[in-house]
């Protein structure tokens, strides 16, 4: 017995309606998700994520804020501390010495004879290609094919070594023009060309722009990566550093670029000699300044040391702020200190005194939403998945508090709260929704040091947000709750504005931040989309795109059997009614009630309702094949159903909607048709395979189905005839124990019946008839009682049994039971066998495999392969006998016999084969 049992403040339960009312003797299903281990991982991983979220170490610099108000009592300076400064004003002081100093530049001394040493290289490697290059080309005209092939390795051998980087065109045009001087190469029928040739052109040009480039300085690093304006060029021959400005040296770049500009001047018909030109240059060319890499960072690491963290000192007894004050920036700098202060004089004490507290405010958070979900929600506390589910959500949102959090310039309002508040509320309910949006305010008030602002705010906008989705009909509500969200922050910041004074400038800040979190809600619909399919959650908005009457699967059942969908679109009115009625969820019983019969568009006209030509196909039927057939919507049901890719929560209608109850006509058919001689007949062979309801919305199915179909065989349905009928049916359904998994009490039982008597009772009201109508129905009604009359008499003529079978018996007599109900005993006067319900459980395995094993009966029989000879022949026989009734076996229409008063049995009226 739990706690709260203990002291008598538990909710009292709902008495279930059943055979075990009286007794007390009702069994409440077992959780079927009781992995303690799964819900303590859970927890405990998000209790560490949002100890994790919150800031260590400057709780001020990340929790107050420029402008806003202290609320707590008047801070004063319990010991003399500096005041930092602000980092970012430090860090912009040290990347202002950087930009400041000076850096450091060697002065090349042979810089000029390394440019010299550099062009003779270049030009001995010259030389040597075009020799190779030349002995190639003679070998070649004179046959020598092996000379040749071995001058050709050799000069590509040398090309690539070579410290040039040339192009093959660029090679071509000075292989050329070596070879048009040499005679025996040259092409030309001229005389041999002299002067210069085109490489000694270019290394000439290339040497002369490298002297004068050298003349001015040249620093080896591009000029852009010297800042300040005046460089440092240490002579380590002389020992001396000399200042020079930096904007008439050259970056290596910049030379670049001079050279490139120059040769083009000097080459301007030949852009082909300029490119040579420019790659002579870079061959040879060794700039005059080197930098110092390392002597500048000292240089800058000595200026940094010497900044000054610091900036003033708060003297002890000094007030820090006061109650109520507008904190600025020296104030904020002031709190960050002694907090900086604190945490160097303690040490790691205050750390695990910061979090110790911020583990048992948390712990007490969350205790507080799960106890409710263990005390008033069980079902869902029961359900690993679902707490996973909120885990997750919570656990996202946490998420976005730890990063927002640790950068300053953004708002913990930007954090998309409204987004989880929403996903719960449509998931679960508004009541998850609004304790889930309490604790994510709460923790979010606690990371910035108990913000009553943001706390409030937060709960507010989502509580808004809660109720914009708390009745959800289409996806455009999400607009809706965003700017509700939006709203709610709104008002709450505005109204902080004028009761604080906070800076105009931080409220148009914190509202552009609320914003985005508006948009972030606009947006979540992916989000949801994820946990439905992931997750297997039916929404609302599920059900309400499975209502919608055009989509295939009902179109289908529309076309195969109208008449089943007829009778759907009824029961979907009336379940919905009734559940609306009694507070359960009215959209998932219209939806479970559109699909309830979708198993029988595969026989259609084997239903009573679907039969329009006169024939009846049990005629040619024994009656176990008959409600095996009838039963078979079950199963066929739930197979569609699952290709169609249908919710559980909505697949669960289609076997429950009929429970277990007896499929009536065809098991007295059964006994009628058996003599003394046959076996009896098994009762567990004419019920369906069940399970029971287990919920108050699909046994509010389950008697709407019931009550819609039995309405359809009352002749004259006035109020009293409809009122009576309704009774039955109910109390049949009590009495069978099919309600014994609900939690449905006589109260809403009593609410149900007004409900569906209301509504038949509209559907059912009288009409002013027309005269020439009142002649015609005049003729019908005497037509109908000769036909009565021949019915009597064929009836009186058949030799019936004066009794039932001991198996198809009914109870002794409908006041004996009446009784018997009152004083909670069995028909014998005594308390329940619990024998008697382990008979049931066994009844209940034993009906179970029958409907397995008569599964290929049935298949075979739609197929049409049960069509043997001698099969055909017996059931005929066996039906012939009989006679056949006058409409087919269906839940919508009445039963094809009319029974006399004494055959009538007393529980309810038997309106078809399958609906007992």
């Amino acid at each position: 017995m739990g706690l709260f049992e203990t002291l008598g403040w538990s909710r009292p339960k709902a008495r279930p309606v059943g055979d075990k009312l009286e007794t007390d003797r009702s069994e409440e299903a077992p959780a079927t998700s009781q992995h303690w281990g799964l819900k303590a991982v859970l927890f405990v991983v998000l209790l560490a994520g949002t100890l994790l979220a919150f800031p260590r170490g400057d709780r001020y610099e990340y929790t107050v804020q420029s402008g806003d108000a202290w609320q707590r009592q008047r801070l004063v300076a319990p010991f003399n501390f500096p005041v930092f400064k602000n980092p970012d004003s430090l860090e912009a002081e040290r990347q202002r010495v950087r930009r400041n100093t000076r850096p450091f530049f060697r002065q090349v001394a042979d810089a000029e004879k390394q440019v010299a040493a550099h062009r003779d290289s270049v030009r001995d490697q010259l030389d040597q290609i075009f020799e190779a290059y030349a002995s190639y080309r003679r070998n070649e005209m004179r046959g020598r094919f092996e000379e040749a092939a071995e001058d050709s390795l050799r000069y590509r051998r040398l090309r690539r070594n070579a410290q040039l980087t040339l192009s093959p065109d660029q090679w071509d045009a000075l292989t050329s023009a070596y070879t048009e001087r040499l005679a025996g190469l040259s092409t030309s029928s001229r005389e041999l060309p002299t002067g210069p040739r085109l490489d000694e052109q270019a290394l000439g040009a290339a040497d002369s722009a490298a002297r004068d480039l050298l003349q001015l300085g040249v620093m080896n690093v591009p000029r852009s990566e010297v800042p300040t304006d005046e460089i440092i060029v240490r002579n380590q021959a002389e020992r001396v550093d000399r200042a020079r400005p930096a904007g008439r040296l050259y970056g290596l770049n910049e030379a670049y670029n001079y050279a490139q500009n120059q040769f083009r001047t000097r080459f301007s018909e030949d852009s082909t000699r300029a490119q040579i030109a420019q790659s002579f240059f870079r061959a040879i060319f060794t700039p005059s300044l080197e930098y110092l890499r390392d002597e500048t960072i000292r240089a800058r690491k000595q200026k940094e040391e010497r900044i000054s963290p610091t900036r003033g000192v708060v003297q002890r007894g000094e007030i820090i702020v006061r109650q109520g004050q507008q904190i600025d920036e020296l104030t904020k700098r002031k709190l960050t200190s002694l907090e900086q202060e604190l945490t160097q004089r303690a040490g790691p004490k205050i750390l695990w005194h910061q979090l110790g507290g911020e583990f048992l405010l948390v712990l007490a958070t969350y205790l507080i939403f799960f106890a409710y979900l263990f005390f008033l929600r069980r079902p869902i506390f029961d359900e690993n998945r679902l707490l996973l589910i909120i885990s997750l959500l919570f656990a996202g949102i946490i998420a976005f508090f730890g990063v927002v959090v640790r950068v300053p310039s953004v708002s913990l309002y930007a954090v998309p709260v409204g987004v989880a508040a929403v996903q719960l509320t449509i998931m679960f309910d508004s009541r998850i929704g609004l304790w889930g949006t309490l604790t994510l305010a709460l923790i979010g008030g606690l990371i910035l040091g108990f913000d009553l602002e943001f706390t409030l705010a937060t709960l507010f906008a989502g509580t808004l947000g809660v109720f914009s989705v708390r009745d959800i009909k289409n996806r455009g509500q999400y607009f809706l709750s965003g700017g509700l969200v939006f709203i709610g922050y709104a008002l709450t910041l505005v109204a902080g504005w004028l009761y604080f004074g906070t800076p105009t400038g931080r409220l148009y800040a914190d509202l552009g931040y609320v914003g985005a979190n508006a948009l972030f809600v606009v947006l979540a619909y992916p989000l949801l989309w994820v946990f439905e399919r992931s997750f297997d959650i039916t929404t609302d908005l599920t059900l309400l795109e499975l209502s919608d009457t055009n989509r295939p699967l009902l179109k289908e059942l529309s076309l195969r059997a109208p008449g089943t969908f007829n009778h759907t679109l009824q029961v979907a009115n009336l379940a919905e009614a009734g559940a609306d009625a009694v507070g359960a969820n009215a959209l998932l019983t219209r939806v479970g009630a559109l699909y309830h019969d979708i198993g029988k568009m595969l026989m259609p006209t084997y239903y009573v309702e679907n039969q329009r030509t006169g024939d009846n196909p049990h005629d040619r039927l024994k009656p176990r094949m008959s409600a095996l057939i009838i039963a078979s919507h079950v199963k066929e049901g739930l197979e569609m159903g699952r290709e169609h890719g249908l919710p559980q929560r909505v697949l669960e209608f289609v076997p429950m909607h009929h429970g277990t109850t007896r499929i009536e006509y065809f098991y007295r058919r059964a006994l009628d048709q058996t003599d003394e001689h046959d076996p009896d007949v098994l009762e567990s062979e004419f019920r369906y395979p069940g399970p029971h309801p287990h919920s108050r919305e699909t046994a509010i199915l389950m008697l709407a189905d019931g009550v819609e179909a039995a309405s359809r065989s009352l002749e004259d349905p006035t109020r009293n005839k409809l009122e009576t009928l309704i009774d039955d049916i109910f109390r049949a359904r009590a009495d069978d124990g099919q309600l014994n998994d609900t939690d449905l009490t006589f109260r809403d039982l009593n609410t149900i019946k007004d409900t569906f008597l209301s509504m038949l009772s509209g559907i059912y009201h009288v009409r002013v008839k027309y005269p020439d109508q009142e002649e015609q129905d005049e003729a019908e009604q005497a037509e109908r009682t000769a036909s009565e009359e021949e019915e009597e008499e064929a009836a009186a003529a058949q030799k019936m049994p004066e009794t039932l079978p001991e198996g198809g018996r009914n109870t002794a007599g409908q006041q004996d039971r009446d009784a018997d109900d009152e004083d909670g005993s069995d028909e014998d006067g005594s308390e329940e066998d619990p024998a008697q319900s382990e008979a049931s459980h066994q009844a209940d395995s034993q009906r179970s495999d029958l409907w397995e094993a008569s599964e290929q009966d049935v298949r075979r029989y739609r197929n049409g392969e049960n069509a043997s000879g001698a099969e055909q022949e017996e059931e005929t026989a066996g039906t012939s006998d009989e006679g056949s009734p006058a409409n087919g076996p269906a839940e919508a229409d009445a039963p094809p016999e009319t029974p006399s008063a004494e055959e009538r049995p007393a529980e309810e009226p038997r309106n078809s084969y399958d609906d007992p």
